[in-house]
C-alpha cells in the first residue's frame, strides 16, 4: 500500500463505529444490507492489502465480528420490507 493510500485508510475502530451505528439504527433489512456491504468492502479491501501484518489482523477480526453481528441482526433468509425473502 502506498504511503498516500495508507494516510487515507480509515482505522478499524472508525469502521467499527460506523458499523455499531448501523446495527443500532433499526434500518429496514435491504437498506441496512447495502450499508453493511459498503462497510464490508472498505474493511475487506484494506485487509487484503495488509493481510500479513499485525494491522491486517485487526481488520480480519473486525470483518469476522461484523459478519457474525450483522447476520444475527439481519438473517439472510428473513423477509425484506415484507415483500419476499432475499437469498444469496
Amino acid at each position: 500500500m502506498s504511503e498516500d493510500a495508507a494516510k487515507s485508510v480509515r482505522s478499524p475502530e472508525a469502521i467499527d463505529q460506523d458499523f455499531a451505528e448501523l446495527i443500532a439504527s433499526g434500518l429496514p433489512g435491504s437498506v441496512a444490507r447495502d450499508k453493511f456491504e459498503r462497510l464490508w468492502d472498505e474493511a475487506n479491501a484494506i485487509a487484503a492489502e495488509i493481510v500479513l501484518t499485525p494491522q491486517g489482523q485487526q481488520y480480519l477480526s473486525l470483518l469476522k465480528r461484523m459478519h457474525q453481528t450483522f447476520e444475527s441482526r439481519y438473517p439472510a433468509g428473513r423477509p425484506v420490507n415484507g415483500s419476499g425473502i432475499r437469498r444469496r
